[in-house]
C-alpha cells in the first residue's frame, strides 16, 4: 500500500504504514530501547520531579517563563492524570529514571487561526528534559517519535506540530532530528502575556 499523505502548506507529510510501532499496553506506556513513556500519575513523586525542573532557568524560561510554585504545579498537572484529560502527559524515563515530560493536546480553533491549519485531526507536541544532565543524548528525539507514532497509529493524527520559541535552538534543532521542520515563525504572548515569536514545525512522516 502506498503511503497516505496530506497537503499542507504545499508541503506532504506522510504516514508511513511500514513505521514501526512501539509496545503499548493498557497502562500507555510506549518503550523503544532504554527510553520509556509513561503516564504521568497523581502522587507526590511525580509532582516533586516537575517542581525540581521548573525552578530550572533552562526549564522555565521556555515554557512558563517564571518559576512555578508546589502548588501550581499540583494545580497544572492534576487534571492532566486524569482519563478523561485533554492534554495527557506522559513521564520520560531513561533506564528506568524520569528525566523529563511530553505531552499532547487537540488543536483548538484559536491556533488553528494563528497556525493556518485547518484540519480536525491536528495535534500539538510538547516536551522538556528536565534533567539537564541527560540532554544532547537523543533521548528527547526518541521521546518525540514515541509519542507522534502513537498519535499517527492509535490516535489517526493527521497533522503534528510543535512550536517552540524562535531563540530555542536547541529544541529546533532536536525536533528537525525527530522529523520536523520548519513552516513558518509567528508572534503571540508568552504565558505571562509577553510577545514572543515563535516556530511552527510540523513533522513529516516519510
Amino acid at each position: 500500500m502506498k503511503d497516505k499523505y496530506y497537503l499542507f502548506e504545499k508541503k506532504k507529510f506522510y504516514i508511513n504504514k511500514n513505521e514501526k510501532k512501539y509496545n503499548n499496553d493498557n497502562n500507555y506506556i510506549l518503550k523503544d530501547e532504554n527510553v520509556t513513556l509513561r503516564l504521568l500519575r497523581n502522587d507526590k513523586s511525580d509532582y516533586e520531579l516537575l517542581f525540581k525542573w521548573y525552578q530550572q532557568k533552562e526549564i522555565y524560561s521556555y515554557f512558563e517563563q517564571r518559576i512555578l510554585t508546589y502548588d501550581e504545579i499540583v494545580n497544572k498537572y492534576y487534571p492532566r492524570t486524569k482519563p478523561s484529560a485533554k492534554i495527557p502527559v506522559y513521564m520520560i524515563e531513561y533506564n528506568d529514571t524520569p528525566i523529563g515530560i511530553v505531552q499532547y493536546h487537540k488543536i483548538d480553533k484559536e491556533s488553528k487561526e494563528l497556525y493556518d491549519i485547518y484540519d480536525d485531526d491536528s495535534y500539538e507536541v510538547d516536551i522538556f528534559i528536565g534533567e539537564l544532565k541527560n540532554h544532547n543524548k537523543g533521548i528527547g528525539k526518541k521521546a518525540i517519535k514515541l509519542i507522534c507514532n502513537y498519535l499517527i497509529n492509535k490516535i489517526n493524527a493527521k497533522i503534528i506540530v510543535m512550536c517552540p520559541l524562535k531563540n530555542n535552538n536547541k529544541a529546533i534543532n532536536c525536533y528537525k532530528k525527530a522529523g520536523f521542520e520548519i513552516l513558518k515563525c509567528y508572534k503571540t504572548e508568552d504565558t505571562i502575556g509577553n510577545l514572543q515569536e515563535f516556530v511552527l514545525m510540523a513533522r513529516n512522516n516519510k
